[in-house]
């Protein structure tokens, strides 16, 4: 059965993903399909489809966490894992990963307040790249904007945890440094740092999505077989790492913020 895994993808992918079209070949895209079909204009068709893929992770992840509560709630108190996989062990287990980086970069009780924000960061964008691996669905964070939103909800919560540690003064203060003649270049460096974090979340997060689908476009025009197949392999190991370094860098810098060794 997993010997014909292979090939009965790499058809499902050839089938779905191209189109012969004036003898070359074109990728669908079923989020500028949709929008098409409700009348939007090719201009607003690019515009919307960030936001089509946005709401599809979601549905999707609100899907998987409904089905996950009611996984919960038949099972009771009973917490020994099923023998088999489940969508409730996987969940788990996920879960339990991002909470092993919260726990280790801000602490394992400075952390829980900020677990709701690490999981959805880590869950929307994984699913989301996830998704560009399923012909003819684009992933939402191969969308720069998309991923500045993300960046600056990090930095929006960051910074009310540190806020909320320090007060507004005292935050202030721990980007000014210890040394006062030097505090007005300190702080203008450390601010000026601060507000270029959610970019350089962003750009890096697009920059790798991005690289991972043109590389995929490209071997798939060329080749169409076999090959595209196995560069999907490197797609799940580049969603899986991109959604952890997005979630590592919030947490170091959630740590950074409510730190009071400055």
């Amino acid at each position: 059965m997993k010997v014909l895994l292979l090939p009965i993808f790499t058809l499902t992918m050839l089938s779905s993903t191209v189109a012969f079209a004036a003898g070359g070949v074109q990728i669908i895209n079923y989020y500028h399909l949709i929008l098409q079909g409700l009348g939007l204009d090719a201009h607003q068709v690019e515009m919307w489809t960030p936001v089509a893929g946005a709401l599809f992770t979601t549905l999707v992840l609100l899907f998987v966490g409904l089905r996950f509560k009611k996984s919960v709630d038949q099972g009771g108190d009973d917490v020994i894992p099923n023998a088999s996989i489940s969508l409730r062990n996987v969940v788990e287990l996920v879960l339990e990963f991002v909470h092993n980086i919260g726990a280790s970069i801000i602490g394992s009780k400075e952390c829980r307040p900020y677990l709701s924000v690490l999981f959805s960061l880590f869950l929307f964008i994984f699913v989301s790249n996830l998704s560009g691996l399923v012909p003819g669905f684009m992933p939402t964070t191969e969308n720069f904007n998309t991923n500045l939103m993300l960046g600056l909800f990090s930095f929006a919560v960051f910074n009310a945890a540190g806020i909320k540690e320090h007060g507004l003064a005292g935050y202030l203060k721990t980007y000014a440094g210890p040394i006062v003649a030097m505090m007005p270049f300190i702080f203008l460096i450390e601010i000026i740092g601060a507000f270029v974090r959610p970019i350089s979340l962003a750009l890096r997060l697009y920059g790798n999505i991005f690289g991972d689908h043109l590389v995929l476009s490209v071997f798939t025009g060329l080749t169409y077989l076999v090959l595209p197949a196995f560069l999907l392999f490197f797609g799940l190991l580049v969603a899986s790492i991109q959604s952890f370094v997005f979630t590592l860098l919030s947490s170091i810098y959630i740590s950074l913020a409510i730190s009071h060794d400055h």
